[in-house]
């Protein structure tokens, strides 16, 4: 039998001091698998650049373009990033575009790897060697939101590695570390910023530091050279008027307009303007019949406030599960790394079908918290299972634009918040005391 400690981590093995959780002989088949289904995606892809269905990749190689030629992003459709990503992506522009579009796909393969590889670091113990079940079981229910990813071209594998390698450092203790890949997906999109007040309310104010300054340095400095100072100020402040002000003061998701609460947006406050006034959830380019589903028509001023009553609701859940001490397991301390990332899916503006590919590190320690399931009570156990297969149903009925407008995703992330904070509370209680073993 596996001995395990009171934090639920296995003993270490004597003679091994790597930092990497070392992946059991199973994951030669597993690795197989992933291998044919890389080629598959990559037949499709090859397919998609040979039919001129270049999505976002097209968007990223005319911004890097505009840099080489010293134009403007302003009036550059559908870029609604600061100019620093359209500065990093520019060395790879200058390829042409064929090089450009296989190498930003090859770029995401690689990053889904590293992030798949960085959530098992944050949740299993450097020594310990880890079933291959807990790769690609977890790779597999995100599959369908990574492929997504990769055909659309997008940028949330990138953050997602990003958010992972900060998760990770500041595990370690490392707070300085941590805040260099925060700052620098703040910088390339402005979705991960909730992440800041996560980090402030457990008082990592070295990690926050280190994330402003990464952050002002990409934003600032580094499209300087480029861009000029003042052009690259001016395009930033812009950039922050039509984007990211909106939501800060509103709560109102930059220039989308009435797209952003089309059904693929499975934020919760798009999903609660659905639910709360009378709005079209179709996707507005698709000439198709209207679906509503709310069941009150309030006002706008009125939807807000219910708005900010579920995010006050989430903050009181989010504190009652975590507690106001920082846990010394590691294991408590990746399950509250998962629930800050299913709050930042929640509570973001926007949150596409795309950005749940950050559910993998949730699903990884849904993994870890059912093979230790020791130390969780009953109810712990039967929570974490019902969000795994929430996951699966909420996949399945994506076919479905009515599913998608009722928010299957919102509530399939719902349903990760309130498990594993009911797991944490368990983790926590057996800090100081022990808990009921569940039954399997």
């Amino acid at each position: 039998m596996r001995k395990l400690d009171i934090t639920g981590n296995d003993f270490p093995a004597p003679g091994r001091a790597d930092e990497t959780p070392r992946p059991a002989t199973g994951l030669s088949r597993a690795g197989i698998a992933a291998a044919l289904l890389v080629f598959l995606v990559t037949v499709a892809m090859v397919g998609k650049f040979a039919h001129g269905d270049y999505k976002d990749a097209e968007v990223w190689y005319d911004a890097g373009r505009r840099v080489l030629s010293g134009d403007t992003l302003a009036g550059l459709p559908h870029y609604r990033y600061p100019p620093t990503f359209a500065v990093l992506v520019a060395p790879f522009a200058a390829l042409g575009f064929p090089p450009f579009f296989f190498l930003w796909y090859a770029l995401n393969v690689g990053l889904f790897g590293v992030a798949l590889r960085t959530a098992g670091a944050i949740v299993f113990p450097p020594h310990q060697a880890v079933a291959a079940r807990h790769y690609w079981l977890p790779g597999l229910l995100v599959g369908v939101f990574a492929i997504d990813n990769l055909f659309l071209g997008q940028t949330n594998i990138l953050i997602m590695s990003l958010l992972y390698l900060s998760f990770l450092q500041d595990s370690r203790g490392r707070e300085w570390h941590a805040g260099l890949p925060l700052g620098a997906a703040i910088a390339i999109k402005a979705f991960p910023a909730p992440l800041l007040a996560y980090f402030l309310f457990r008082t990592r104010l070295r990690l926050v530091t280190a994330a402003l300054l990464t952050c002002a340095f990409f934003l600032f400095v580094l499209p300087a050279p480029a861009r000029g100072f003042q052009r690259n100020l001016r395009e930033v402040v812009e950039w922050g008027k039509r984007v990211a002000l909106p939501y800060v003061s509103r709560g109102q998701a930059g220039d989308w307009g009435q797209h952003s609460l089309d059904f693929g947006n499975q934020s919760l406050p798009a999903v609660a303007r659905r639910y709360f006034t009378y709005v079209d959830a179709q996707v507005m380019a698709r000439e198709a019949a209207p679906i509503y589903v709310n069941v009150a028509d309030l006002s706008s001023q009125h939807a807000n406030l219910v708005v900010l009553a579920l995010f006050a609701g989430l903050c009181v859940g989010f504190t009652a599960a975590c507690g106001l001490r920082r846990r010394r397991s590691q294991l408590a301390r990746a399950v509250e790394y998962a629930i800050a990332t299913v709050l930042l899916l929640l509570v973001s503006a926007l949150s596409w079908t795309y950005f749940f590919v950050m559910l993998l590190l949730p699903a990884v320690v849904a993994m870890r918290l059912l093979e230790g399931r020791q130390l969780l009570g009953r109810v712990s156990v039967w929570a974490v299972r019902v969000a795994l297969w929430g996951l699966v149903a909420a996949t399945i009925l994506l076919t479905s634009h009515y599913a998608r407008a009722l928010g299957n995703l919102c509530w399939a992330s719902l349903l990760f918040f309130i498990a594993l904070g009911i797991a944490l509370r368990d983790l926590r209680a057996s800090e100081t005391g022990p808990v009921a073993p569940a039954r399997s």
